[in-house]
Protein backbone atom coordinates (compact mmCIF):
# COMPACT_ATOMS: atom_id res chain seq x y z
CA UNK A 1 0.00 0.00 0.00
CA UNK A 2 1.47 3.35 -0.97
CA UNK A 3 1.52 6.19 1.53
CA UNK A 4 -1.08 8.13 -0.38
CA UNK A 5 -3.50 5.18 -0.09
CA UNK A 6 -3.20 4.89 3.68
CA UNK A 7 -6.10 5.94 5.86
CA UNK A 8 -5.28 8.89 8.14
CA UNK A 9 -4.61 8.01 11.76
CA UNK A 10 -7.65 8.65 13.90
CA UNK A 11 -6.04 10.80 16.57
CA UNK A 12 -6.10 13.82 14.26
CA UNK A 13 -9.78 13.29 13.54
CA UNK A 14 -10.52 12.72 17.22
CA UNK A 15 -8.73 15.96 18.10
CA UNK A 16 -10.52 17.99 15.44
CA UNK A 17 -14.05 16.62 15.91
CA UNK A 18 -14.18 15.80 19.63
CA UNK A 19 -11.33 17.25 21.71
CA UNK A 20 -10.98 20.70 20.15
CA UNK A 21 -14.77 21.19 20.18
CA UNK A 22 -14.99 20.57 23.92
CA UNK A 23 -16.93 17.29 23.63
CA UNK A 24 -14.43 15.11 25.53
CA UNK A 25 -15.60 13.93 28.97
CA UNK A 26 -12.20 12.49 29.97
CA UNK A 27 -13.33 8.85 30.23
CA UNK A 28 -9.89 7.60 29.12
CA UNK A 29 -11.14 5.07 26.54
CA UNK A 30 -8.81 6.42 23.83
CA UNK A 31 -5.78 6.00 26.10
CA UNK A 32 -6.93 2.54 27.15
CA UNK A 33 -7.48 1.32 23.58
CA UNK A 34 -4.37 2.74 21.86
CA UNK A 35 -2.28 -0.26 20.74
CA UNK A 36 1.01 1.68 20.93
CA UNK A 37 0.22 3.74 24.06
CA UNK A 38 0.55 7.04 22.21
CA UNK A 39 -2.32 8.81 24.02
CA UNK A 40 -2.32 10.11 27.58
CA UNK A 41 -4.86 12.11 29.57
CA UNK A 42 -2.94 15.20 30.64
CA UNK A 43 -3.92 18.73 31.65
CA UNK A 44 -7.61 17.98 31.31
CA UNK A 45 -7.58 16.50 27.79
CA UNK A 46 -6.20 13.57 25.78
CA UNK A 47 -2.85 14.27 24.16
CA UNK A 48 -0.80 12.37 21.59
CA UNK A 49 2.61 12.10 23.25
CA UNK A 50 4.44 10.89 20.13
CA UNK A 51 3.75 10.25 16.47
CA UNK A 52 1.91 6.92 16.32
CA UNK A 53 2.28 6.98 12.51
CA UNK A 54 5.85 5.74 13.06
CA UNK A 55 4.42 2.46 14.34
CA UNK A 56 1.09 2.03 12.54
CA UNK A 57 0.17 2.28 8.86
CA UNK A 58 -3.40 3.21 9.73
CA UNK A 59 -5.50 2.93 12.87
CA UNK A 60 -8.96 4.14 13.87
CA UNK A 61 -9.37 2.64 17.33
CA UNK A 62 -9.08 5.82 19.43
CA UNK A 63 -11.78 7.49 17.35
CA UNK A 64 -13.98 4.39 17.13
CA UNK A 65 -14.10 3.71 20.89
CA UNK A 66 -14.81 7.30 21.87
CA UNK A 67 -18.34 7.42 23.33
CA UNK A 68 -19.00 10.70 21.52
CA UNK A 69 -18.29 9.55 17.97
CA UNK A 70 -20.79 7.65 15.80
CA UNK A 71 -23.37 5.82 17.90
CA UNK A 72 -23.78 2.07 18.30
CA UNK A 73 -27.54 2.48 18.58
CA UNK A 74 -29.44 5.22 16.78
CA UNK A 75 -32.60 5.40 18.89
CA UNK A 76 -34.22 3.37 21.65
CA UNK A 77 -37.17 3.92 24.00
CA UNK A 78 -36.64 6.53 26.70
CA UNK A 79 -35.09 3.99 29.12
CA UNK A 80 -33.49 1.83 26.45
CA UNK A 81 -34.11 -1.89 25.99
CA UNK A 82 -34.48 -4.06 29.09
CA UNK A 83 -35.63 -7.42 30.41
CA UNK A 84 -36.96 -6.27 33.79
CA UNK A 85 -37.39 -3.17 35.96
CA UNK A 86 -37.64 -3.51 39.73
CA UNK A 87 -36.93 -1.84 43.04
CA UNK A 88 -33.95 -3.04 45.10
CA UNK A 89 -32.48 -2.42 48.50
CA UNK A 90 -29.19 -3.49 50.05
CA UNK A 91 -29.76 -5.80 53.02
CA UNK A 92 -26.65 -4.39 54.72
CA UNK A 93 -27.22 -0.63 54.70
CA UNK A 94 -24.14 0.34 56.72
CA UNK A 95 -22.23 1.95 53.84
CA UNK A 96 -22.36 5.75 54.05
CA UNK A 97 -23.51 6.34 50.49
CA UNK A 98 -26.85 6.90 48.81
CA UNK A 99 -29.26 4.05 48.15
CA UNK A 100 -28.03 3.56 44.57
CA UNK A 101 -24.48 3.33 45.83
CA UNK A 102 -25.41 0.77 48.48
CA UNK A 103 -27.06 -1.54 45.95
CA UNK A 104 -24.07 -1.37 43.60
CA UNK A 105 -21.65 -1.80 46.51
CA UNK A 106 -23.56 -4.88 47.70
CA UNK A 107 -23.57 -6.40 44.21
CA UNK A 108 -19.83 -5.86 43.80
CA UNK A 109 -18.93 -7.06 47.29
CA UNK A 110 -20.92 -10.26 46.81
CA UNK A 111 -19.34 -10.88 43.39
CA UNK A 112 -15.83 -10.44 44.81
CA UNK A 113 -16.48 -12.65 47.83
CA UNK A 114 -17.98 -15.42 45.67
CA UNK A 115 -15.17 -15.09 43.09
CA UNK A 116 -17.63 -14.22 40.33
CA UNK A 117 -15.32 -11.33 39.49
CA UNK A 118 -11.70 -10.80 40.46
CA UNK A 119 -11.85 -7.00 40.59
CA UNK A 120 -14.07 -3.95 40.28
CA UNK A 121 -13.37 -0.71 38.43
CA UNK A 122 -15.31 2.35 39.60
CA UNK A 123 -14.97 5.99 40.62
CA UNK A 124 -14.39 6.94 44.23
CA UNK A 125 -14.14 10.17 46.16
CA UNK A 126 -10.70 11.71 46.30
CA UNK A 127 -9.22 12.75 49.63
CA UNK A 128 -9.46 16.32 48.36
CA UNK A 129 -13.25 16.19 48.66
CA UNK A 130 -16.45 14.53 47.42
CA UNK A 131 -16.47 16.38 44.10
CA UNK A 132 -12.90 15.35 43.26
CA UNK A 133 -13.19 11.85 41.80
CA UNK A 134 -10.52 9.29 41.07
CA UNK A 135 -10.84 6.03 39.12
CA UNK A 136 -10.14 2.96 41.24
CA UNK A 137 -9.31 -0.70 40.72
CA UNK A 138 -10.07 -2.95 43.67
CA UNK A 139 -10.09 -6.66 44.43
CA UNK A 140 -10.84 -6.17 48.13
CA UNK A 141 -14.51 -5.87 49.21
CA UNK A 142 -13.67 -3.49 52.08
CA UNK A 143 -12.53 -0.87 49.56
CA UNK A 144 -16.09 -0.61 48.27
CA UNK A 145 -17.85 0.31 51.50
CA UNK A 146 -18.05 4.02 50.77
CA UNK A 147 -16.61 4.27 47.28
CA UNK A 148 -19.46 3.79 44.85
CA UNK A 149 -21.96 6.60 44.50
CA UNK A 150 -23.81 8.46 41.75
CA UNK A 151 -21.29 10.98 40.49
CA UNK A 152 -21.59 14.31 38.75
CA UNK A 153 -18.01 15.01 37.68
CA UNK A 154 -15.58 13.55 35.09
CA UNK A 155 -13.51 10.48 35.97
CA UNK A 156 -11.17 8.50 33.70
CA UNK A 157 -12.70 5.19 34.73
CA UNK A 158 -12.33 3.63 31.25
CA UNK A 159 -8.60 4.29 31.54
CA UNK A 160 -8.66 2.51 34.93
CA UNK A 161 -10.19 -0.52 33.20
CA UNK A 162 -7.09 -0.71 31.00
CA UNK A 163 -4.93 -0.53 34.12
CA UNK A 164 -6.88 -3.39 35.69
CA UNK A 165 -6.07 -5.59 32.68
CA UNK A 166 -2.53 -4.55 31.80
CA UNK A 167 -1.05 -3.65 35.18
CA UNK A 168 -3.09 -5.65 37.69
CA UNK A 169 -3.60 -8.63 35.33
CA UNK A 170 -7.28 -8.94 36.18
CA UNK A 171 -9.38 -11.22 33.97
CA UNK A 172 -12.97 -10.98 35.28
CA UNK A 173 -13.70 -7.33 35.84
CA UNK A 174 -16.89 -5.64 37.02
CA UNK A 175 -17.04 -2.15 35.53
CA UNK A 176 -19.15 0.68 36.99
CA UNK A 177 -19.69 3.95 35.16
CA UNK A 178 -22.08 6.60 33.91
CA UNK A 179 -23.59 6.36 30.39
CA UNK A 180 -20.58 7.70 28.43
CA UNK A 181 -18.25 5.32 30.30
CA UNK A 182 -20.60 2.43 29.54
CA UNK A 183 -20.74 3.32 25.86
CA UNK A 184 -16.94 3.43 25.66
CA UNK A 185 -16.73 -0.10 27.14
CA UNK A 186 -19.46 -1.39 24.81
CA UNK A 187 -17.51 0.00 21.87
CA UNK A 188 -14.45 -1.92 23.04
CA UNK A 189 -16.62 -5.04 23.03
CA UNK A 190 -18.16 -4.25 19.66
CA UNK A 191 -14.76 -3.79 18.02
CA UNK A 192 -13.52 -6.96 19.78
CA UNK A 193 -10.65 -5.11 21.41
CA UNK A 194 -8.38 -7.42 23.41
CA UNK A 195 -9.15 -5.52 26.63
CA UNK A 196 -12.83 -6.46 26.37
CA UNK A 197 -12.02 -10.15 26.83
CA UNK A 198 -11.51 -9.39 30.52
CA UNK A 199 -14.88 -7.70 31.03
CA UNK A 200 -17.33 -9.69 33.16
CA UNK A 201 -20.19 -7.25 33.79
CA UNK A 202 -21.06 -3.60 33.17
CA UNK A 203 -23.12 -1.71 35.77
CA UNK A 204 -24.37 1.68 34.63
CA UNK A 205 -25.32 4.60 36.88
CA UNK A 206 -28.10 7.04 36.01
CA UNK A 207 -26.66 10.40 34.97
CA UNK A 208 -28.37 13.61 33.99
CA UNK A 209 -25.22 15.69 33.43
CA UNK A 210 -21.61 15.93 34.55
CA UNK A 211 -20.31 19.28 35.72
CA UNK A 212 -17.19 21.29 35.16
CA UNK A 213 -15.97 21.31 38.75
CA UNK A 214 -14.33 24.74 38.50
CA UNK A 215 -17.43 26.37 36.99
CA UNK A 216 -19.79 24.75 39.49
CA UNK A 217 -17.68 25.71 42.49
CA UNK A 218 -17.54 29.32 41.32
CA UNK A 219 -21.31 29.29 40.76
CA UNK A 220 -22.06 27.89 44.22
CA UNK A 221 -19.71 30.34 45.90
CA UNK A 222 -21.04 33.35 43.99
CA UNK A 223 -24.76 32.58 44.18
CA UNK A 224 -25.19 30.54 47.38
CA UNK A 225 -22.08 31.36 49.43
CA UNK A 226 -21.19 27.65 49.50
CA UNK A 227 -17.45 26.99 49.68
CA UNK A 228 -15.83 23.79 48.32
CA UNK A 229 -14.74 22.63 51.77
CA UNK A 230 -18.35 22.76 52.97
CA UNK A 231 -19.77 20.37 50.36
CA UNK A 232 -20.41 16.89 51.72
CA UNK A 233 -22.48 15.37 48.93
CA UNK A 234 -24.51 16.22 45.83
CA UNK A 235 -27.68 14.33 44.95
CA UNK A 236 -30.44 14.53 42.39
CA UNK A 237 -34.15 14.40 43.21
CA UNK A 238 -35.97 16.38 40.54
CA UNK A 239 -33.54 19.19 41.36
CA UNK A 240 -29.95 19.24 42.52
CA UNK A 241 -29.40 19.01 46.27
CA UNK A 242 -26.13 20.39 47.62
CA UNK A 243 -25.57 18.85 51.07
CA UNK A 244 -23.32 20.76 53.48
CA UNK A 245 -22.75 20.80 57.20
CA UNK A 246 -25.11 23.77 57.37
CA UNK A 247 -27.97 22.00 55.60
CA UNK A 248 -29.26 21.28 52.10
CA UNK A 249 -29.51 23.79 49.26
CA UNK A 250 -31.96 23.03 46.44
CA UNK A 251 -31.12 24.26 42.94
CA UNK A 252 -33.50 23.87 39.96
CA UNK A 253 -32.11 22.03 36.92
CA UNK A 254 -32.26 24.98 34.55
CA UNK A 255 -30.39 27.26 36.94
CA UNK A 256 -27.48 24.88 37.33
CA UNK A 257 -27.36 23.67 33.70
CA UNK A 258 -24.91 26.37 32.45
CA UNK A 259 -22.22 24.67 34.56
CA UNK A 260 -22.40 21.26 32.87
CA UNK A 261 -19.76 19.95 30.47
CA UNK A 262 -20.24 20.94 26.85
CA UNK A 263 -20.70 17.36 25.66
CA UNK A 264 -23.32 16.61 28.31
CA UNK A 265 -25.64 19.21 26.80
CA UNK A 266 -26.16 16.96 23.77
CA UNK A 267 -26.10 13.57 25.56
CA UNK A 268 -29.39 11.68 25.28
CA UNK A 269 -28.67 8.72 27.55
CA UNK A 270 -29.93 9.11 31.12
CA UNK A 271 -30.08 5.50 32.31
CA UNK A 272 -26.92 3.90 30.81
CA UNK A 273 -28.91 2.13 28.12
CA UNK A 274 -26.08 -0.19 27.02
CA UNK A 275 -25.15 -1.51 30.48
CA UNK A 276 -25.93 -5.04 31.66
CA UNK A 277 -27.56 -3.56 34.77
CA UNK A 278 -28.51 0.08 35.34
CA UNK A 279 -28.99 1.50 38.84
CA UNK A 280 -30.29 4.84 40.08
CA UNK A 281 -32.27 6.50 42.80
CA UNK A 282 -35.94 5.68 43.39
CA UNK A 283 -37.15 9.05 44.63
CA UNK A 284 -39.38 9.59 46.59
CA UNK A 285 -38.73 6.18 48.18
CA UNK A 286 -36.02 6.33 50.81
CA UNK A 287 -33.31 3.64 50.85
CA UNK A 288 -34.57 2.02 47.63
CA UNK A 289 -33.06 2.02 44.15
CA UNK A 290 -34.49 1.53 40.70
CA UNK A 291 -32.73 -1.34 38.93
CA UNK A 292 -33.01 -2.03 35.19
CA UNK A 293 -31.91 -5.52 34.15
CA UNK A 294 -30.93 -5.28 30.48
CA UNK A 295 -29.03 -8.42 29.47
CA UNK A 296 -28.91 -12.13 30.23
CA UNK A 297 -25.51 -11.82 31.91
CA UNK A 298 -26.84 -8.92 33.96
CA UNK A 299 -29.84 -10.97 35.04
CA UNK A 300 -27.65 -13.87 36.15
CA UNK A 301 -25.31 -11.55 38.04
CA UNK A 302 -28.18 -9.83 39.84
CA UNK A 303 -30.12 -13.04 40.60
CA UNK A 304 -27.09 -14.62 42.26
CA UNK A 305 -26.90 -11.73 44.73
CA UNK A 306 -30.65 -11.99 45.28
CA UNK A 307 -30.39 -15.74 45.91
CA UNK A 308 -27.75 -15.15 48.58
CA UNK A 309 -29.94 -12.48 50.21
CA UNK A 310 -27.44 -9.68 49.65
CA UNK A 311 -30.24 -7.52 48.30
CA UNK A 312 -34.01 -7.54 48.55
CA UNK A 313 -36.45 -6.47 45.85
CA UNK A 314 -40.04 -5.50 45.30
CA UNK A 315 -42.13 -5.09 42.19
CA UNK A 316 -41.99 -1.73 40.46
CA UNK A 317 -45.79 -1.81 40.30
CA UNK A 318 -45.82 -1.20 44.06
CA UNK A 319 -44.45 2.30 43.42
CA UNK A 320 -45.62 3.39 39.97
CA UNK A 321 -44.66 7.01 40.71
CA UNK A 322 -40.98 5.97 40.78
CA UNK A 323 -41.05 4.51 37.29
CA UNK A 324 -43.04 7.48 35.99
CA UNK A 325 -40.51 9.94 37.40
CA UNK A 326 -37.46 8.12 36.00
CA UNK A 327 -39.15 7.74 32.62
CA UNK A 328 -39.94 11.46 32.62
CA UNK A 329 -36.36 12.40 33.46
CA UNK A 330 -35.02 10.18 30.67
CA UNK A 331 -37.48 11.69 28.19
CA UNK A 332 -36.68 15.23 29.30
CA UNK A 333 -32.95 14.63 28.92
CA UNK A 334 -33.41 13.40 25.34
CA UNK A 335 -35.74 16.28 24.51
CA UNK A 336 -33.35 18.83 26.01
CA UNK A 337 -30.40 17.36 24.12
CA UNK A 338 -32.36 17.27 20.88
CA UNK A 339 -33.25 20.96 21.23
CA UNK A 340 -29.62 21.80 21.94
CA UNK A 341 -28.42 19.89 18.89
CA UNK A 342 -30.99 21.49 16.60
CA UNK A 343 -30.01 24.92 17.92
CA UNK A 344 -26.36 24.20 17.17
CA UNK A 345 -27.24 23.06 13.68
CA UNK A 346 -29.10 26.31 13.03
CA UNK A 347 -26.11 28.29 14.28
CA UNK A 348 -23.69 26.10 12.33
CA UNK A 349 -21.94 25.07 15.55
CA UNK A 350 -20.17 21.71 15.95
CA UNK A 351 -22.18 18.66 17.04
CA UNK A 352 -20.79 15.36 18.38
CA UNK A 353 -21.07 12.59 15.76
CA UNK A 354 -22.79 10.39 18.35
CA UNK A 355 -25.91 12.54 18.07
CA UNK A 356 -25.74 13.52 14.41
CA UNK A 357 -27.55 10.48 13.01
CA UNK A 358 -30.20 10.68 15.74
CA UNK A 359 -31.06 14.24 14.84
CA UNK A 360 -31.27 13.44 11.14
CA UNK A 361 -34.23 11.21 11.93
CA UNK A 362 -36.20 14.06 13.49
CA UNK A 363 -37.82 17.01 11.83
CA UNK A 364 -36.41 20.43 12.53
Amino acid sequence: MSSKDKLPLAIGRLKKIIIDQGFCTLCGACEAACPVHAIKIADGKPECIYDCANYLDHCSICYDVCPHTEALLIETPNLGCYRKVLLAQAVDRAAKVGSGGRVVTSLLTHALEKDIVDSAVFSGANAAGPIELKPLVSSVPDDLLSAVEIHFFPSAVAKAFSSAVLEHRKQRIAFVGVPCHVLALKKLEAWQHKLAENLKIIIGLFCLWAFSSSKLLQYLSRNYNIQPSEIQRISLAGEYLIHTRKGTTRIPLQKIKPNVLNRCRTCMDFSAELADISVGGAHPLKDWSLVIIRTKRGEGFFNDALKHKVIRTKDIDEAPEVFARISEMATNKKDSALKEVKKRKRLNEPIPPATESFVEGHTA
